[in-house]
């Protein structure tokens, strides 16, 4: 996912989400199969290289943002999403991996408070997946920016 920046980790793969109806995917699963695997044999690399899976995990937690056009292969269009959505994704996904690609892209997208971060989980990532995942994405906070701090209870002026 990180195709389109400047890192010094191989991100491994590449994935993708199908923008057409659901049927265009289903039509076009077999032949993205049998091409993924030509070119990991013809390039000598592992055949996951492409990963379309993340669609198939993803679609009912996140708000897919409208890409920038990079690349046109004939009718294949290559999108690149937003930093700030693929930013969104890895403090969401909280593995060891995703938080070094975060330490790079908050660099990048000028994201230096916690606030601003949860301002972009708020933006890509549906409510009922955040409460769900409510611990993993805290654990990326923590270690991006620091432990939250616990607020004291405010006293209402009363004595105790």
């Amino acid at each position: 996912m990180l195709l389109l920046t400047t890192t010094p980790r191989n991100t491994d793969d590449i994935d993708i989400f199908w923008l057409e109806e659901e049927e265009g995917l289903q039509r076009a699963l077999r032949p993205l199969q049998e091409s993924v695997i030509a070119v990991a044999e013809a390039n000598q690399i592992d055949p996951n290289w492409l990963n379309y899976m993340t669609q198939l995990l993803m679609y009912d937690l996140v708000i897919v943002p409208e890409g920038n056009l990079w690349k046109t292969f004939g009718p294949l269009h290559i999108y690149a999403p937003p930093q700030e959505y693929i930013l969104a994704l890895k403090i969401f996904a909280g593995r060891d991996k995703d938080i070094e690609d975060c330490k790079i892209l908050l660099r990048q997208v000028k994201i230096g408070t916690r606030q601003q971060a949860q301002i972009l989980l708020d933006r890509y990532i549906l409510p009922d997946a955040r409460q769900n995942n409510t611990e993993t994405i805290a654990r990326s906070l923590d270690i991006l920016f620091g432990k939250q701090r616990q607020q004291p209870a405010k006293n209402d002026g009363a004595e105790s």
